[in-house]
């Protein structure tokens, strides 16, 4: 086993930077992707953007990247939207993900005021 990790280290570490392999590859690696981001990620993502919009009518987060928490598809339906334009919508919903922005690939957003 010992072996094992240590080439797995090494053919990794030809691939990736090493704040990359320390912070994302190794921990996928060590845990198991499904185990590490994905069902974290989205409850956290959902959790910050109750938060920010509590009279939201409908939140969905959803990892589209295979399990990775590199993309999300994320739909917020709330009055907070009401005169926004759709471009200011979305700056407030990465606003409020300012910080988890910097460790996810991308984000497909689609916000809604409801009727």
């Amino acid at each position: 086993m010992r072996q094992l990790v240590k080439n797995f280290i090494y053919l990794v570490s030809q691939r990736y930077s090493q704040r990359t392999f320390l912070k994302q590859t190794l921990p996928r690696f060590w845990y198991g992707s499904s185990n590490y981001n994905t069902a974290t990620s989205e409850e956290q993502l959902r959790k910050i953007l109750e938060k920010q919009f509590p009279q939201a009518k409908v939140i969905q987060v959803e990892d589209v990247s295979g399990g990775c928490g590199a993309m999300y598809n994320i739909y917020v339906e709330t009055k907070d939207f009401k005169g926004l334009s759709i471009p200011k919508q979305h700056q407030a919903i990465y606003a409020a993900l300012n910080e988890q922005i910097k460790q996810i690939h991308g984000l497909h957003v689609v916000t809604k005021v409801p009727p």
